[in-house]
């Protein structure tokens, strides 16, 4: 039989191998939680948004402030068009339109995907828009997405390619460019062909592409925003392979119509963010839109297709592209900032628009 010596060896072991045990488990809770607190730094709310960003969309009512409607009639006069965007109104993210001058607004679609990023063709009957794969996706995960085609005649929808990003029109109205995962890719709409017209991932690139778009007068040229070894804007020239960095610490590239000039968003400005410029054949970077407001943090700008008008979106300082108050603005380019009017007065997230523009107006 084990003797009182043994028995009271053991049971000093055993409470030291408890005790041990309450030690480790607070050293690795603590590890925990000081991890945990690093990443929220870091990080922020933005791995949240990303993941569970739908439960904090909510539905939205239009308020239209006194006066607001005569200030845009006064900028835009009798002019005859259309802007179209994506808005979480609703309490989701669908392509909404506006009619100019009478500023009607009407509800496209109604799916429960996320819908965003829509572009309207050069003839004015058509859109294309990108749909997620699932109820939620953040605008930061590029891959999970459709590009979609709407007819503004019919209401009707019609898949145009899988695996596609960020869609545009080219000029002749029967192709559009996508990304698919780093590839941008041109479709032909008639014979369904597609052609890889840049990779990301081949050197000397070697960087995850966003919002793609080739110069309409230099068709050669694509306009990128690349993530990983390179990072910032570039200007691609694809028959020489070369790359041209234009900014750092920027995004959200377009070309601006009838010339050799990029605008795209950079770090920096009244509200944490503005619209740069410069002529492609050299770097001669300048300011070409800074609002002079409280909303100043500017995001999405795309020309009409004469260059008269820049229609953009902005916040009051909030960044998160999901889920921000970001409303639409809209420039008569060349006037000042100040005579600069506001189309959207909702408190949802109202992103990437596009203005047309009807002929001779």
């Amino acid at each position: 039989m084990e003797g009182a010596a043994g028995i009271i060896t053991n049971y000093k072991r055993g409470k030291l191998t408890v005790k041990k045990k309450k030690i480790i488990w607070w050293v690795v809770t603590f590890s925990a939680v000081i991890l945990a607190g690093i990443y929220m730094t870091l990080f922020g709310m933005r791995s949240v948004y990303r993941h569970f960003g739908l439960y904090f969309l909510k539905p939205a009512e239009t308020h239209w402030p006194a006066g607001s409607r005569e200030s845009i009639r006064a900028l835009i006069g009798p002019m005859k068009g259309k802007v179209v965007w994506g808005s979480s109104r609703t309490g989701s993210h669908q392509i909404f339109l506006m009619t100019l001058p009478n500023l009607a607004i009407y509800q496209l679609t109604r799916h429960p995907h996320v819908d965003y990023h829509p572009r309207i063709s050069p003839e004015g009957n058509r859109i294309v828009f990108a749909r997620s794969q699932k109820k939620w996706v953040s605008e930061r995960d590029q891959l999970p997405w459709d590009v979609y085609l709407y007819d503004l005649e019919t209401g009707k929808e019609k898949l145009a390619a899988r695996n596609g990003n960020f869609p545009l029109w080219l000029p002749d109205g029967q192709r559009i460019l996508f990304l698919r995962d780093h590839q941008v890719i041109i479709k032909d709409l008639v014979s369904q062909r597609e052609k890889i017209v840049f990779d990301g991932r081949l050197p000397p690139f070697e960087g995850e592409p966003s919002n793609p778009e080739l110069s309409s007068e230099k068709p050669e040229l694509l306009a990128v925003a690349l993530r990983g070894k390179n990072n910032g804007v570039f200007l691609i020239d694809l028959s020489k392979g070369s790359i041209s960095i234009f900014g750092k610490d920027a995004c959200e590239i377009t070309w601006f119509p009838g010339s050799s000039e990029l605008i795209w968003v950079e770090n920096g400005g009244r509200g944490g963010t503005l619209l740069m410029a410069s002529p492609v054949q050299r770097v001669e970077r300048r300011i070409f839109m800074d609002l002079p407001s409280s909303f100043s943090h500017e995001y999405f700008p795309r020309f009409s297709r004469d260059g008269q008008w820049l229609i953009w979106g902005a916040s009051e300082g909030d960044h998160e592209h999901d889920l921000a108050d970001y409303e639409i603005f809209l420039w008569k380019v060349g006037s000042r900032w100040e005579d600069t009017v506001r189309l959207t007065f909702n408190k949802a997230n109202d992103r990437f628009p596009d203005v047309f523009i009807e002929k001779g107006r």
